[in-house]
């Protein structure tokens, strides 16, 4: 470990350079942190994608304001990060106990302090305590605005019917759910699609096209912009058919996530959860229709930061020694996936020899040490995952 340089012989200026160093360790940590607050649950959650994601952007959000901490000290004004506080009001409308919400902002931040005793190791103690003492000051802060944005919300879902009637039928999705079918005032036994619109106009869209096109729906509000939805009728509708009437009568702005037409209340479901998968991915790469039985493994793997960091570092992570020359293999190895495993093809696609696109599997296979055909399937997936991340 190189020292920590001191460029202006001062407290702030050891912390400023403690911040360079943390920061250069963005990825790993925030990598660290999600692994750990996935792990942290109260029951087996079934949490919604847009949840999922947001955790995401909330732990950058948290370890970018961490790590601004620790280089500004306690002088910075004390707003909490806005990704933060979405999350804490999505948690509540999701039902995620004020308690899980806390322990994994806790969680959060005793991984960002293992980080900073590591790469501070060479700091002055009395650097070092300040900086500790301050992060724990700052997280005091932020938990408590945590949970104060997390009890407005589960103020305003109690006062707000259409977010009791929302909270009823998320209720009724979990197979579990004490809630009934005979409940509502719909048809369980039709035939369904399950949808999820995200934009502006959701709601108002869902309403339209079950109008337009004598569906019956029931739908939720999840949030200002996501509206879950069910589009049901007596005779089965293929979905690639009602994906096209979407598709076709939405607003541009609207994006919307399908499951396959299913019929009675397990079919109900089952539809629906076949819609949060293509969400999970739709929510990292936008596109006006996301069906889910298109994206099922992605889907299932993004759910799991475990596996997506396996993936990553057992597949990418080793091609990342040259960065030019790691572009190249990238490049190579979509194409040649794109045409099946054919070289000649993908030297085609590339504008290369056929001899050029041999020489980088090679080079991929000896830096990975197996055989593109033993591990083609997770190489397949790992690119899909870092492209879907990348552009988020």
């Amino acid at each position: 470990m190189t020292r920590l340089k001191d460029r202006s012989g001062s407290p702030r200026g050891i912390r400023a350079d403690l911040a360079i160093r943390l920061r250069a360790r963005l990825p790993e940590i925030e990598r660290a942190i999600l692994v750990r607050v996935r792990s942290l649950t109260e029951r087996d959650e079934d949490e919604d994608p847009a949840y999922l994601v947001g955790m995401r952007g909330a732990v950058t959000a948290a370890v970018a304001y961490g790590i601004e901490g620790i280089e500004k000290g306690l002088d910075r004004p004390a707003e909490a990060p806005p990704a933060t506080v979405s999350q804490a009001r999505r948690a509540a409308r999701e039902g995620i106990s004020l308690d899980i919400v806390l322990r994994r902002f806790a969680a959060g931040s005793k991984i960002l302090e293992e980080f900073v005793l590591v790469e501070g190791a060479d700091v002055p103690g009395a650097v070092l305590r300040e900086v500790l003492v301050d992060q724990g000051v700052e997280v005091d802060r932020l938990m408590a605005k945590v949970a104060d944005a997390y009890g407005d919300e589960v103020d305003r879902v109690a006062r707000s019917p259409g977010q009791r009637e929302a909270a009823r039928i998320a209720g009724l999705v979990q197979s579990d759910s004490p809630v009934a079918p005979h409940d509502f005032d719909f048809d369980f036994d039709l035939w369904h699609v399950g949808a999820i619109f995200r934009g502006e106009s959701a709601e108002r869209a869902a309403r339209w096209v079950a109008d337009r096109f004598g569906y019956r729906l029931l739908c939720a509000e999840r949030d200002e912009k996501t509206v879950w939805a069910w589009l049901s009728s007596p005779r089965q509708t293929a979905a690639e058919d009602v994906g096209r009437l979407l598709v076709e009568n939405m607003p541009d702005e609207l994006t919307v996530a399908i499951g396959e037409s299913r019929s009675g209340v397990e079919g109900w479901r089952l539809t629906h959860r076949e819609a949060r998968m293509a969400l999970q991915v739709m929510l990292f790469r936008p596109r006006r229709l996301t069906r889910g039985r298109d994206v099922v493994l992605l889907a299932g793997i993004l759910t799991d930061e475990t596996l997506v960091r396996s993936l990553l570092d057992n597949y990418l992570a080793p091609l990342e020694g040259n960065r030019s020359f790691n572009l190249s293999l990238l490049d190579t190895l979509r194409a040649y996936f794109a045409v099946g495993g054919n070289a000649a093809a993908a030297a085609a696609a590339l504008g290369v020899t056929r001899h050029t696109v041999q020489r980088r599997i090679r080079a991929i296979e000896q830096i990975l040490g197996r055989p593109i055909h033993a591990c083609y399937s997770e190489l397949v997936v790992a690119l899909q995952l870092v492209d879907l991340i990348d552009d988020k």
